[in-house]
């Protein structure tokens, strides 16, 4: 097989597999009207069922990957944002990060499927959500039941 042949072979191949990609279908995504420009310390305000959080945006893997560990401390109106390319079952865990949490993992549409409080340096266990999630929102321990924030609540970007 010729050196061109095999180039044409591989190009096809790729364009075949690329096109092959799924798409969620329905996902919410903020565009750039709707999004709040940063106000505070590069943080963006988000409406959590009635309650303004501050967040910090994580949405490339590495920043992901690092999330809040070594961090000492967090304003209690702060958090971080995790933005996924795609809704999926999310796992977190407590490798490094010295500050107690809460995680709530949102759907797509922009609805808490469920919240969790997670134990600081404890490798142990995995925090999972219960549906796909294309959005996760950690805070301080606590904030989420001290704000009346519950599964099923909205969250406004």
């Amino acid at each position: 097989m010729s050196e061109y042949s095999k180039i044409i072979i591989t190009t096809l191949a790729f364009v075949l597999f690329a096109g092959c990609r799924q798409k969620a279908e329905k996902t919410y995504r903020p565009d750039k009207t709707e999004q709040v420009q940063p106000e505070r310390h590069g943080r963006i305000k988000l409406t959590v069922g009635q309650s303004v959080l501050w967040v910090e945006v994580v949405d490339n893997p590495r920043s992901r990957e690092q999330g809040l560990m070594f961090r000492k401390s967090m304003p209690e109106d702060e958090g971080m944002l995790f933005i996924f390319e795609y809704p999926q079952m999310q796992s977190f865990w407590m490798k490094n990060t010295f500050l107690p949490l809460d995680i709530a993992f949102i759907s797509d549409q922009g609805v808490i499927i469920n919240i969790l409080t997670m134990k600081p340096l404890d490798e142990g266990p995995r925090y999972h959500s219960l549906a796909p999630a294309l959005y996760v929102i950690e805070a301080n321990a606590g904030w989420f039941g001290q704000n009346g924030v519950k599964a099923g609540d909205k969250v406004i970007f």
